[in-house]
């Protein structure tokens, strides 16, 4: 089954990494354009500094796709300050995302040389290895790394990681323990319900999937994988009701979807 990809909680990371320099990333922009020099309170920035703040700029234009900018910023960082983990996780994170994988795989095992007990980096990692590098097993030894810290306060996410790469894995009731895990943490992560009822459906448990699938929608709106994975259960549950709701929903929202195509297939 086709699921909802799930966000990346290592984007917190990049968050984090923006938030580090927002209240001058405006005026360093301007700093940086016209002599390439990283300027705060009309002080030239120490290396340190002068990193932070290109590594910000780096991601916002990372996050808004400007790529080769993006680059530009990330390697200046990197010049100024190549022993902090946060700049690391920088270059990591561009090269992941521009599929350049074994570039990134090398920048993180740096930053986890660096932080080897930082739960935020080691749920990034986990993220990489599954999505990326197909590597499901070792991902979720990251995830679980990762939650063990009692400080972490993303536990819940990071559980919700595991459970879908365990779905990838075809591991169904390790991916069942790990969404329960994480609505124990966060009973609102519809992700999470999502996922479950996507695991009953697989495992024939075909009402609890619908029980959780109502749940998801309570709280989330429809993703073109709710409405065919409804459509789905409705035909299994002989509801003729559920059958048509779900194929005109999925046809009305998302008409040129590979979900959508899929319906007509099975129709």
């Amino acid at each position: 089954m086709k699921l909802v990809k799930w966000a990346l909680v290592g984007s917190a990371l990049t968050s984090m990494v923006l938030i580090s320099g927002c209240e001058t990333t405006t005026t360093v922009k301007e700093q940086i354009s016209s002599n390439d020099r990283v300027v705060v309170q009309g002080k030239e920035a120490d290396l340190e500094e002068a990193a932070q703040i290109r590594l910000s700029l780096g991601m916002r234009y990372l996050q808004n796709g400007k790529l080769e900018w993006a680059k530009k910023q990330l390697d200046k960082a990197y010049t100024h300050a190549p022993h902090l983990p946060e700049v690391l996780f920088g270059m990591a994170y561009y090269f992941q995302t521009v599929d350049e994988l074994d570039l990134a795989e090398g920048y993180y095992q740096k930053v986890l040389d660096k932080s080897k007990n930082d739960s935020n980096y080691l749920n990034a990692y986990g993220v990489f290895l599954c999505d990326k590098k197909k590597a499901y097993e070792e991902s979720v030894s990251y995830f679980l790394k990762a939650v063990d810290n009692p400080n972490y306060t993303k536990i819940g996410s990071t559980y919700e990681n595991a459970g879908f790469c365990s779905i990838k894995a075809e591991k169904y009731t390790d991916a069942e323990n790990y969404f329960n895990k994480a609505l124990n943490f966060n009973p609102n992560l519809t992700k999470s319900l999502y996922g479950l009822s996507s695991v009953y459906f697989e495992s024939g448990n075909y009402n609890r999937a619908e029980a959780y699938l109502l749940r998801f929608e309570g709280l989330s709106k429809p993703s073109a994988d709710s409405l065919l994975l409804g459509y789905k259960i409705g035909r299994r549950l002989n509801d003729q009701v559920a059958i048509n709701s779900y194929g005109e929903k999925l046809m009305q929202l998302y008409p040129n979807s590979e979900q959508a195509q899929t319906y007509l297939r099975m129709r």
